[in-house]
């Protein structure tokens, strides 16, 4: 028997990303790609010169407002060959009155320009109101049980007696790359239960660039299917079934690659720069070095076993390639016998400094030696066969398999 879907209305319901561009006039291309009436929005910064304007934590020269939406740009200095940097905040009320048309268009014409940068995207669905109701189904319970893969924290917010009663589901970290939120809707007088799901950084990238690719008639199934795909359940059990009616069309978005836990923390103090700024404008600069000093010497204390695992693995992932290549040398059978040893090098070569990357362009004093040594070839195992080595370039080719080698361990431990 075939699969009864339920009916959905599909749409982009937030929309965010930055374009470079060496034009200075690209506010304009972008109005008339929206044909929405923008208004000049005023500084509200007394300690700001001219006409800046504070928007999505940066500083820009200019912005526009509608209903919430803005578009912003920064312009380049004078004189420089820095490009002019513009923004696009759409919000679901201003997306709302926007074809899917027209938002192809907007990105397409934004991933032409010299530089790209994908903020955020919100892809919902709309369903007709099921009994019960989307939101009030056991959601805690598919996490705590671990059959809703994916996702390790969920929160329920209920509101009722006010003016918007409702329950809302928050399924993952609202600071990750992936957002999940179900939701009670109500548009133009009538109720929906809403699936939403909010992507950040890598994953809007990968989404808008095929937005981009995608015709105007392939994008509402397309849209459909990355929504659909972002719930998705470990095993079968009876109380899983109704989610059959929601899902199909199922079209996976990949996960960030080669991401060490070391680099989550850097980016994590990058998004709390502006935080920083303040407690140090707050304090002064020398009180500040001091507090800096001392969350410094705390914060060694208070090290647990998982961020010293986390700091061994950043240190190792950094020296793999050599130690995987030492490794190899001193392990029997690795390099094959016989080898044919050149005399030793004069110290005042000193090329064990500048092996294995300045030794390719050896100097003139380096060449004559190594054409006084004569054959001085060696068989290495490159791990496919035995190859010859006889001079120096070729090192760098013998040095390929151990760097594939490493960076095999590299994606083993990257999550």
């Amino acid at each position: 028997m075939e699969q009864e879907y339920l009916p959905r209305n599909v749409r982009i319901d937030w929309l965010r990303f930055q374009v470079e561009s060496s034009s200075s006039f690209q506010i304009r291309v972008i109005q008339q790609i929206l044909n929405l009436p923008f208004e000049k929005k005023q500084q509200q910064m007394s300690d700001i010169r001219d006409t800046d304007v504070l928007a999505a934590n940066k500083v820009w020269h200019e912005a526009y407002e509608f209903q919430g939406s803005l578009i912003a740009v920064r312009y380049a200095p004078s004189g420089t060959s820095e490009l002019h940097k513009y923004l696009i905040d759409l919000n679901g009320s201003t997306l709302s009155g926007i074809e899917l048309r027209t938002l192809s268009t907007l990105i397409s014409w934004a991933q032409y320009e010299d530089s790209f940068t994908a903020n955020r995207i919100d892809i919902a669905l709309d369903f007709p109101i099921g009994s019960p109701r989307l939101s009030m189904r056991s959601w805690e319970l598919f996490v705590s049980d671990n059959l809703l893969i994916g996702y390790r924290s969920f929160r329920r917010i209920s509101s009722f007696g006010s003016n918007r009663p409702g329950t809302t589901v928050n399924l993952g970290s609202r600071e990750s790359d992936r957002f999940v939120r179900i939701y009670d809707k109500n548009i133009d007088g009538v109720d929906f239960d809403r699936l939403e799901v909010e992507f950040k950084r890598f994953r809007a990238s990968f989404i808008m660039q095929q937005i981009a690719n995608l015709s105007v008639d392939e994008l509402p199934a397309y849209l459909n299917g990355i929504a659909c795909s972002q719930i998705k359940f470990s095993r079968h059990r009876s109380d899983l079934e109704f989610f059959r009616r929601y899902s199909f069309g199922s079209v996976d978005v990949p996960a960030p690659t080669l991401h060490l836990d070391i680099e989550r923390s850097l980016l994590f103090l990058e998004r709390h720069c502006a935080t920083l700024a303040m407690v140090e404008e707050f304090m002064g600069s020398e009180r500040y070095d001091k507090f800096m000093s001392t969350m410094l010497a705390a914060g060694k204390l208070r090290m647990k076993p998982r961020h010293r695992r986390i700091l061994d693995n950043a240190k190792f992932l950094g020296a793999t390639v050599l130690g995987v290549f030492l490794l190899l040398v001193q392990t029997t059978g690795a390099i094959a016998s016989p080898l044919t040893c050149p005399t030793p090098i004069p110290v005042s070569l000193q090329l064990s400094q500048k092996f294995p990357i300045d030794i390719v362009n050896p100097t003139p004093a380096e060449q004559a030696y190594f054409d006084d040594i004569g054959d001085g070839c060696f068989l290495i195992n490159s791990g496919l066969n035995f190859d010859k080595i006889c001079l120096p370039g070729m090192i760098v080719n013998a040095l390929k398999p151990f760097v594939i080698m490493g960076l095999g361990i590299k994606f083993i431990f990257s999550d």
